[in-house]
């Protein structure tokens, strides 16, 4: 099975993103399942409109589509509150976008939401590559904060931060990382050579990416069946049958 780990749903600021249309890019490369996000306005101010409009979609479309919950932490108590009650309803994995959410990694307000994901069981996926809001390794001091759950590093820091990203998963074991807009012989192939594959996890980060093009990019790695296996979806599915077997 192929899961694409992170792909933006709906109308943004830059991109419009059709279900139907989303479904038919899928089937064309080969993808059987996506983890979709609400969009810039909904992470930043719109959370309760923007993760109600990605679970209705996983409703509508069982077994295609997965989403995340997102809050934004400066709403504090309701932040937890809105979290608490999207994960609540069946929301898979909880995102967090530093930048256009106005904090950085390291600030404690972020703390609360990611003793939600605790309690849920549920991955945390976490936008890195903007500075100053989110480097990998300010990341590498959330996971050490919180072991227990596991992080996904959006975009391993790209492009200007990658020769952190290393650095970052050998201290943190609970780090995953992304393939989004890497290359099978570049980032890729650094990533695997240093963690293996049982802590990569495909993404497409489509629309910006292309979908297709980013499957190939694992399918071409110079690595055994088995590990390709594992970064195209195994992994994730390992990680979201722990949020689920609840």
């Amino acid at each position: 099975m192929i899961i694409d780990a992170h792909v933006l749903a709906g109308v943004g600021q830059y991109h419009q993103i059709d279900p139907e249309q989303l479904i038919d890019q899928m089937d064309r490369s080969g993808i059987d399942m996506a983890l979709i996000s609400p969009i810039d306005r909904e992470m930043a101010v719109h959370n309760r409109e923007g993760n109600d409009r990605v679970l209705a979609l996983s409703r509508q479309f069982e077994g295609r589509f997965l989403s995340y919950a997102t809050a934004n932490p400066w709403f504090e108590g309701g932040a937890v509150a809105e979290l608490e009650r999207a994960l609540g309803e069946g929301a898979a994995a909880v995102k967090l976008h530093p930048p256009l959410q106005g904090f950085m990694i390291l600030e404690k307000l972020v703390h609360p939401l990611i003793e939600v994901a605790a309690r849920h069981h549920a991955p945390v996926y976490v936008h890195t590559g903007t500075p100053a809001f989110a480097l990998p390794l300010q990341l590498t001091e959330l996971a050490l904060t919180y072991p227990e759950v596991p992080f996904i590093m959006g975009k391993n820091g790209k492009s200007d931060f990658w020769m952190d990203v290393m650095p970052a998963f050998e201290r943190a074991p609970n780090l995953y990382g992304d393939t989004a807009h890497d290359f099978p012989e570049r980032g890729m192939a650094r990533m695997y050579g240093g963690i293996g594959s049982q802590r990569m996890i495909f993404s497409s980060n489509h629309p910006v990416a292309r979908m297709g093009l980013e499957v190939d990019k694992v399918r071409d790695m110079d690595v055994p069946d088995s590990d390709k296996s594992a970064i195209l979806g195994g992994n994730v599915e390992r990680l979201l049958a722990e949020r689920f077997r609840q």
